[in-house]
């Protein structure tokens, strides 16, 4: 089997053995691939510091054939995102992207193009945004989008109504919103005002570039982080450790 080629960004790492590395990187062409980077721990190892998280580059990659775990066998830097590095705040949410695509299966997709440039996009944009967690939740919303678990903003879940009043329900079980009628159907769906709808709403549809002219208030970044979250932790069964890291900091 030749060696594979592709672009692609650090998304996990831990260490095999004392002198080697198992990296997981979200790639263009293959979707998650996990690699050991052999003797990457050394201290003239020829990788240097280029394998870092969220580090961005030129992958070669030898692939073995029915395996889970491939060989690095070159990573050219393209972008190390040092910006986000340097700052405290910007490299904990940066963790929780990369987290967020490592936890999450792409329904009917072993590979795509937009959630790689996606996250890339995310990542330089998290560099210089002013609302962090604004940006976390437009990555996360057009995330699930890509990912196959985009949630009904539109109508209601259940019987495709539309919403009257200023209060609608949001139900991570049944994937969206519910109508005052059918708010009953789901005794853990939770109250989300409209305004938080109409925001999420936009921006599924806007790229990054947009983000500083949107204004969100206090209510609208609780009512959003907490349906999101719960929605996110429905859908991939599992815990992130970063995002309950945020929570605990509360930035």
């Amino acid at each position: 089997m030749p060696t594979q080629k592709t672009q692609a960004i650090v998304i996990r790492s831990h260490p095999l053995g004392e002198m080697h590395k198992i990296i997981r990187f979200y790639t263009v062409e293959f979707g998650k691939v996990s690699a050991v980077a052999h003797g990457i721990r050394r201290p003239k190892s020829r990788f240097g510091g280029s394998l870092e998280l969220f580090n961005c580059g030129n992958l070669a990659f030898f692939e073995y054939p029915n395996k889970d775990l491939h060989r690095v066998d070159d990573f050219e830097l393209v972008n190390d995102f040092d910006a986000v590095k340097a700052d405290f705040d910007r490299t904990a949410y940066g963790c929780y992207l990369v987290e967020l695509v490592d936890a999450t299966e792409l329904a009917g997709q072993l590979a795509d193009q937009s959630v790689f440039h996606l996250l890339q996009y995310a990542l330089e944009t998290l560099a210089q945004v002013e609302d962090i967690p604004l940006l976390a939740r437009a990555f996360e919303i057009q995330f699930l989008g890509l990912a196959g678990y985009a949630p009904q903003l539109s109508r209601c879940v259940t019987c495709a109504e539309n919403f009257h009043g200023r209060m609608v329900h949001f139900s991570p079980r049944l994937g969206g919103l519910l109508c005052a009628d059918c708010e009953g159907q789901d005794a853990t769906a939770r109250s989300i005002s409209r305004g938080s709808c109409e925001l999420m709403k936009q921006l599924q549809k806007f790229d990054f570039s947009y983000l500083p002219r949107f204004r969100a208030s206090n209510l609208n970044h609780r009512e959003l982080k907490f349906v999101l979250s719960n929605f996110i932790s429905y859908h991939t069964e599992r815990t992130l450790k970063s995002r309950e890291f945020i929570d605990n900091l509360n930035v």
